[in-house]
């Protein structure tokens, strides 16, 4: 073989499978009308909701329009670090920044396939590298597999789990480096990537390296190898944790501040029911027939197996078990999750496939010779290519008739009986044929390059046949879902304004990160990192918020004004419009406050459980009333309803209150409970509203709207409101707020205000004061925040019960705001020690002698971490689970 040809035929190899998956997901795109064959666009659900729009908001912030530590598009100033290492810290997301917002989603398609794609190619590469004699069609073949197995399929809307799934095939040859050469950096490398990329998935990441290694160590526990295998791990381990401690200890300390946080920690665990919801979960290993089926068939037969491939083969179990046993498999995921039940699932694809090429490789131990005379009979080749042929093309034919059925999962994101019915049917099919043809290989009536030719168009047929289940179903579901989404992105960068302002929704018109994407500051945000002290803040403000998302709508005109709110966006032509493409329109509050707000004295002012309707007087009390009259807030209570710990209402009740209404007067009608991080509350869809016998709004709160209810702008005239209880409530806030327009307006007129400039995550403004003014900042406050005036550091205080203020200077000053992730400094200097430490083994590491007994002593210690990693993984939640008594 010529130097050229021996590099060649494997590049080539590798190759195979990125170009077979691309091959499948164009043809699918195709079929389907996806970009770049039609309009539509795979992304749905958490990829619409969440990936596209901060991919947009990471193109400005590349560009240098928004700041990382200080984000104005999401939650009026939010610390980024976290959410971009969760969602977005991937090389190919800063592709973003040559993509326009309009095709972001057409990209997204394009962002799909690369990935899938990588995964395929990294495999293949694990293949060709770790199995040298395995046929180069097998590596293709199951590259191909892998690229585009159940769990890409299902889980791509997290697009940044794709950069979890092609590292790993690297992981585990890194791992194998390290224990059979004793190569410490490589596995340090990529376990510092898959670190960086996504550190929540890699959690479940640092659970299979501790099973892995637990295994290797017991597998050369009586060798002398078996103690410098582990002080190296050892040592490669905490070198990878101190290069990415700039990324996990600023965004653990983000995390203990978020809604993610749970009280207590086994609490799901006690209570779930005992298998998984099987009806999602098995599709993530069954939509991979052959190598499920391969690896049945071959370990099956009581050959004798090498000490790895059975290490191996547990491994794979282990990381089934979780698929059936809920409990275990709640532990792989820190204790809950909301959905995708399985999002460790590309490990166990990949030790399918690896354990499939181990056996795939044995030219002898699982096959007559290959002299069998009836080898490659074209007759038999024939016939198999056939039925091949017929079954894949009945179950194209049946995925046609039943589309709907089959790709419930990329409609709701859950399976069902009939998803899972056609599921099991598809992979029962591509099972019974991968027997099959393995028995003939087995028997010598099928040559090794044969039955790789048959079981890649096998392969090739099931990939597609999936790819359209699940990749390409949203496109067939909603193929207009990318046009009516960029009606929306239209309305990006329409704003000449140079203020630091804010903008709303007029009611929950598309998703509520959608409006930083648009370019212009926003009090929204929604990811699982969203503050839960922020949430809980603009949920007693009177604004609408489920789950971990705030929304830009509901509040009131005057927390529209102290959180600089200066238009906001309605659906449909509006004729005093600053900008309308018919669909929405962008139209200008009638009063705005700039971003800063000078007062004599503020208060923190927690609000506690004092009712929604009295945080609106709070608010006002100790910020304009200073400017204005006193009396621009009122509350009312409905008679009947208090009682000595809040409000109570009777199902069937009507509760009505009459208000003589001087002036010009907003409205506002509350039932609410207490700020809790929840898809719903027990008061959901308890009221019907009515004003003088109008119905404002039915089945009040819910999921859509949850703020202070708008009844209506009214002048000089009496009004009766009435409430219909639906069912029994205790409520802590519940009654009617009026705000007295031409008042508010007055003394927001008079206000001093400080008109912040904001360019790359930092706010500018001066303002003349007198000493011991104080400075309401509209930014939440956090330990991150950085105040200077006059260029000198000043202390922050919390004001209002969530924002920033700091004390002012007599005469002139010059302030400016910043903010830094806590622990990211102290996060930096030890990811430089650890890029020292790195540099220092690669120069000195092979010159590291370690004693024997302190190597084993390691070892057995290492052993013993993995043992007690399987214990709290494995056998303390099933305990949990089977004595839990309620």
């Amino acid at each position: 073989m010529t130097k050229a040809k021996k590099y060649l035929v494997p590049m080539l190899t590798v190759l195979s499978a990125p170009v077979a998956v691309m091959i499948i997901i164009l043809l699918a795109y195709k079929q389907d009308g996806a970009y770049p064959f039609g309009e539509g666009t795979v992304a749905w659900c958490d990829m619409v909701q969440q990936v596209v729009p901060l991919l947009i908001d990471f193109k400005d912030i590349l560009a240098g329009k928004d700041g990382v530590f200080l984000n104005f598009h999401n939650a009026a100033g939010m610390n980024m670090w976290a959410v971009i290492f969760f969602f977005m810290a991937s090389p190919f997301s800063f592709l973003a920044a040559f993509v326009e917002k309009t095709d972001m989603l057409h990209f997204a398609n394009i962002l799909v396939m690369l990935k899938l794609m990588l995964c395929g190619g990294t495999a293949a590469f694990y293949l060709r590298k770790n199995y040298k004699t395995l046929d180069n069609i097998w590596a293709g073949a199951l590259g191909t597999l892998y690229g585009l197995s159940g769990y890409g399929m299902l889980y791509y809307q997290n697009i940044i789990w794709l950069d979890m799934m092609y590292l790993f095939p690297l992981l585990l040859l890194s791992l194998e480096a390290l224990c059979d050469k004793k190569r410490v950096l490589p596995y340090t490398a990529v376990l510092a990537a898959m670190m960086t990329v996504n550190y929540y998935i890699g959690y479940m990441v640092v659970i299979f390296i501790m099973l892995f290694i637990a295994l290797a160590l017991m597998s050369v526990r009586k060798e002398k190898t078996g103690g410098d295998i582990a002080v190296r791990f050892v040592i490669g381990s905490a070198m990878a944790a101190m290069l990415t401690a700039v990324v996990w200890l600023p965004s653990l300390l983000q995390y203990t501040k978020s809604g993610r946080v749970k009280e207590e920690f086994f609490s799901s665990v006690k209570t779930a029911g005992f298998l998984t919801n099987y009806e999602t979960v098995l599709p993530t290993v069954l939509c991979s027939a052959f190598v499920l089926a391969a690896v049945a068939v071959f370990s099956s037969d009581g050959r004798k197996r090498s000490r790895r491939l059975n290490n191996y083969l547990l491994l794979t179990v282990l990381t089934l078990i979780p698929l059936i046993v809920e409990p275990i498999n709640l532990m792989w995921h820190t204790g809950n999750y909301m959905s995708f039940p399985s999002r460790f699932g590309f490990i166990t694809e990949f030790m399918l496939v690896t354990c499939t090429a181990a056996f795939l490789e044995d030219k002898e131990g699982f096959r007559k010779p290959d002299e069998c005379k009836h080898t490659d009979n074209y007759f038999l080749l024939a016939a198999l290519l056939f039925v091949i042929y017929i079954a894949s093309q009945k179950m194209m034919d049946y995925l046609a008739a039943h589309r709907d059925k089959a790709g419930e999962y990329a409609k709701t994101l859950w399976g069902n009986g009939g998803s899972l019915q056609i599921c099991v049917m598809f992979f029962a099919v591509g099972a019974a044929l991968s027997s099959l043809m393995i028995v003939l290989y087995k028997k010598g009536l099928l040559s090794r390059l044969m039955l790789g030719v048959l079981c890649a168009a096998l392969i090739a047929c099931e990939a597609y046949n999936n790819t359209r289940i699940y990749l390409t179903m949203p496109v067939y579901s909603y193929p207009e879902r990318a046009a009516d989404q960029n009606k929306v992105y239209d309305l990006a960068d329409r704003l000449p304004d140079t203020d630091m302002f804010r903008v709303k929704t007029d009611g929950k018109l598309f998703y509520v990160n959608l409006v930083g994407t648009l370019g212009y500051g926003s009090i929204s945000h929604y990811t699982s990192l969203n503050s839960q002290d922020y949430m809980f803040m603009m949920k007693r403000y009177g604004y609408s918020s489920n789950w971990m998302d705030v929304g830009s709508y509901g509040g009131t005109e005057l927390t529209d004004l102290l959180m600089s709110i200066k238009y906001r966006i309605v659906r449909g032509s509006a004729e005093d419009a600053v900008y309308s493409n018919g669909d929405y329109s962008i139209v200008p509050m009638e009063e705005w406050l700039p971003s800063g707000l000078v007062l004599d004295s503020i208060a923190y002012c927690e609000p506690g459980d004092v009712t929604r309707g009295e945080v609106q007087k709070i608010l006002y009390d100790h910020t304009l009333a200073q400017y204005g009259g006193a009396d621009a807030v009122a509350l009312y209570e409905f008679d009947g309803t208090q009682y000595a710990d809040g409000y109570k209402v009777t199902a069937g009740e009507s509760y009505v209150l009459e208000l003589d209404i001087k002036g010009r007067q907003s409205v506002y009608f509350d039932g609410f409970d207490k700020p809790v991080v929840a898809l719903g509350t027990d008061i959901d869809k308890s009221f019907d509203v009515l004003v003088n016998g109008n119905m404002i709004k039915s089945e009040y709160p819910n999921g859509d709207f949850n703020g202070l209810l708008k009844l209506g702008e009214f002048e000089n005239e009496k009004i009766t409101v009435t409430v219909n209880a639906k069912r029994d409530l205790t409520l802590r806030s519940m009654g009617a707020v009026t705000i007295d327009l031409d008042k508010l307006y007055a003394a927001a007129e008079n206000a001093q205000t400080v008109d912040f400039a904001q360019k790359g995550g930092k706010l500018s403004g001066t303002v003349s004061a007198k000493a011991g003014q104080k400075c309401l900042i509209n930014v939440p406050y956090t330990d991150d925040i950085r105040v200077k005036i006059n260029g000198r550091n000043v202390p922050c205080e919390m004001a209002l019960g969530g924002l920033t203020a700091v004390e002012l200077q007599d005469g002139e000053n010059s302030i400016t705001v910043t903010a830094t992730a806590k622990g990211f400094g102290a996060g930096l200097v030890i990811s430089l020690a650890g890029l020292a430490l790195c540099a220092a083994w690669h120069l000195f590491g092979k010159k590291l002698k370690i004693a024997e007994k302190p190597a084993k002593a390691v070892m057995w210690a290492v052993t013993a971490a993995g043992g007690a990693v399987f214990i709290a993984v494995y056998v303390l939640p099933v305990w949990l689970n089977l004595t839990y008594k309620e």
